[in-house]
C-alpha cells in the first residue's frame, strides 16, 4: 500500500495548535521559495544592470512581460493544487494522479501561446513606436528566455502536486540550490566567462531559461526517487484525458489566472501611469514596490497552503477543519503583515537607504517621495495580508469566480480609477495614486474576507458531496 498523506498531528495538541503546525509544514518552504525565485530576480537586476541602462531597460521590460505572463498561466495551472488535495482527503488517489498529470498537459499547451506571444512581441513594440535598438535587445532577451516556458509552467505543476501532498519541502530546496546557480550561468553568458563568448541580455535570457530547466528538472528527480509520489503521478502512463477533470481544472483555473492578471496589472498599469509623472516618483515607485513585493512572499506562502489545507480538510469531509484552516492561514498572514507594517512605518529611510544614498543632494526628491509612499504600503500591509490569504482559502472551497469579479471592482474600479483621479485631476502625483491602490486593497480584502466567512460558516456536510463532484459551494441543487 502507498502512504497516505498524513496531515494529522499529536492528538495531545489542541485542533488549532495542531492546525498551525501543519499550515506552517506546508507554507514555511514555500515562503523561502517564493524568496529564492525574488533573489534570482534581483541577481537578473544587478548583472544585467553593469551593462548601462539600455540593457537593463530590455531585460527589465522583457522579463516583467514574460514572468507577468507566465505567472498569470501559472495561476490557471494552480488549480490543480486544491483538486488534488481534495481528492487527497477524500482517500482518491487516483483521482489526485490525473489532476497531477492534467497539470502537465496544460504546461504544455500553455506553453505554446505564451512563446508566440514572447517570439512576436519585437514587432509589436516597433509597431507602437518603440525606438529599433531597445525593441532589438527585448526581441534577443525573449527569443532566449522563451526555450524555458514549458519547464517554467511545468515546474508550478509539479510544485501543485507536492503542495497537495505536502511536499513543499523539495520545492525550496531545488531553488534554493537555483539561487547560486542563476547567479553562476549569468556571470558566464552575460561577460562571457570561463571560454564563452560575451551574449549580454541574450546571455541573461538563456541564463533563465536553463534555471526553469534546472527547476523543472530538480522536481522531476525527486518525484522520481519518491515511490509514493511518483506511483501516484504514474510517469510513463499513457491515458486519455479525463474531459470531467479537464472541465473542472478549467473552471476553477481561469477565474484564478484572472485574479492574478487583475491584480498584478493594476500594479503595473500604476507603475506606468507613475511615469507620466517624473522620473523620481518612478524611482521611489519602484523601491517601494520591491519592498512590499517582499513582504507580500511571506502571505502568498500562507496563502498557498492554505488552499490545499482547506481543500484538503473539505475532501475529508471535515468542514469544521477547513474553517479551522482558513482562519489559522488568516491569522498566520496578517500577524505577520502587521509586524511588517511596523517596521516600514518606523524606519522608512532606513529603507530606502538599502536602494540608495538618502544624503545625496541628487536624491532627495527620490528619498522624499519614496518615505511617503512607505508609509502608505506600510497601512495597506494588513490588507493586502488578508485579501491574499482570504483568496487562496476560498480557492480551497473551489470559489474563484466571485473573487475574480470582486478583484476587477477592487482593483481597477475603485483602486486605479481613485488613484489615477487623486494622481492627475487632483494633482497628488504619486503619493494620490497609492492612496487609490491602498483603498481598492482594502476593499478587496475585506469583501473576500467576508465571503470567506459565509462560506466557512455555513458549509455543512450536506454540500461536501456536490463539493466533491466539482461544484462550488454557492451551486444549487
Amino acid at each position: 500500500m502507498v502512504k497516505r498523506v498524513n496531515w494529522r498531528v499529536s492528538a495531545a495538541l489542541s485542533p488549532v495548535r495542531a492546525e498551525v503546525r501543519a499550515t506552517l509544514g506546508v507554507a514555511a518552504p514555500l515562503i523561502v521559495a517564493n524568496l529564492a525565485q525574488m533573489a534570482m530576480g534581483f541577481t537578473n537586476t544587478v548583472m544585467v544592470g553593469r551593462l548601462g541602462s539600455g540593457a537593463l531597460a530590455a531585460a527589465g521590460l522583457g522579463g516583467l512581460l514574460y514572468f507577468t505572463s507566465g505567472f498569470v498561466l501559472q495561476g490557471v495551472i494552480s488549480a490543480a493544487a486544491p483538486l488534488a488535495a481534495h481528492a487527497l482527503g477524500a482517500g482518491d488517489r487516483a483521482a489526485a494522479g490525473r489532476v497531477g498529470r492534467l497539470g502537465l498537459v496544460f504546461a504544455v499547451v500553455l506553453s505554446l501561446p505564451l512563446a508566440a506571444a514572447a517570439i512576436n512581441l519585437r514587432s509589436m513594440l516597433l509597431a507602437l513606436g518603440y525606438e529599433t535598438a531597445l525593441a532589438d535587445q527585448i526581441g534577443r532577451f525573449l527569443g532566449a528566455v522563451v526555450w524555458g516556458a514549458p519547464a517554467f509552467l511545468g515546474f508550478a505543476a509539479l510544485r501543485n502536486l507536492l503542495a497537495a501532498l505536502s511536499h513543499t519541502r523539495a520545492v525550496m530546496t531545488v531553488l534554493m540550490c537555483c539561487v547560486p546557480a542563476n547567479a553562476a550561468l549569468n556571470w558566464v553568458l552575460i561577460y562571457g566567462h570561463l571560454g564563452a563568448p560575451p551574449l549580454g541580455v541574450a546571455g541573461a535570457g538563456i541564463a533563465s531559461a536553463i534555471v526553469q530547466w534546472l527547476m523543472f528538472g530538480g522536481l522531476a528527480l525527486y518525484i522520481s526517487a519518491m515511490r509514493s509520489v511518483r506511483t501516484l503521478l504514474a510517469f510513463g502512463r499513457t491515458r486519455a484525458l479525463d474531459w470531467h477533470d479537464v472541465k473542472d481544472l478549467l473552471r476553477l483555473g481561469a477565474p484564478i489566472g484572472g485574479i492574478l492578471a487583475l491584480e498584478v496589472g493594476v500594479f503595473v498599469a500604476a507603475g506606468v501611469l507613475v511615469g507620466l509623472i517624473s522620473a523620481d516618483a518612478l524611482g521611489a515607485n519602484q523601491i517601494v514596490f520591491n519592498v512590499a513585493s517582499l513582504t507580500f512572499m511571506v502571505p502568498m506562502g500562507v496563502s498557498q497552503a492554505a488552499t490545499v489545507r482547506c481543500a484538503f480538510e473539505l475532501g475529508a469531509q471535515r468542514p469544521d477543519g477547513a474553517w479551522r484552516a482558513a482562519r489559522v492561514a488568516l491569522a498566520l498572514g496578517v500577524s505577520f503583515m502587521a509586524a511588517a507594517a511596523i517596521v516600514l512605518w518606523s524606519a522608512p529611510r532606513a529603507i530606502v537607504a538599502v536602494y540608495l544614498d538618502v544624503d545625496a543632494a541628487a536624491n532627495h526628491d527620490v528619498v522624499a517621495i519614496a518615505t511617503r509612499l512607505m508609509f502608505i504600503a506600510a497601512l495597506f500591509q494588513v490588507f493586502d495580508g488578508t485579501q491574499t490569504v482570504a483568496a487562496g482559502a476560498l480557492r480551497g472551497y473551489k470559489d474563484a469566480a466571485i473573487p475574480m469579479v470582486i478583484a476587477g471592482i477592487g482593483y481597477w474600479g475603485i483602486g486605479f480609477v481613485g488613484g489615477a483621479l487623486l494622481a492627475f485631476p487632483l494633482g497628488y502625483g504619486a503619493i494620490g495614486l497609492w492612496w487609490g491602490l491602498a483603498l481598492g486593497l482594502a476593499v478587496v480584502a475585506m469583501l473576500l474576507g467576508m465571503r470567506l466567512f459565509r462560506l466557512g460558516r455555513s458549509t455543512t456536510p450536506s454540500v461536501l458531496p456536490r463539493l466533491a463532484a466539482g461544484a462550488n459551494v454557492n451551486d444549487k441543487g
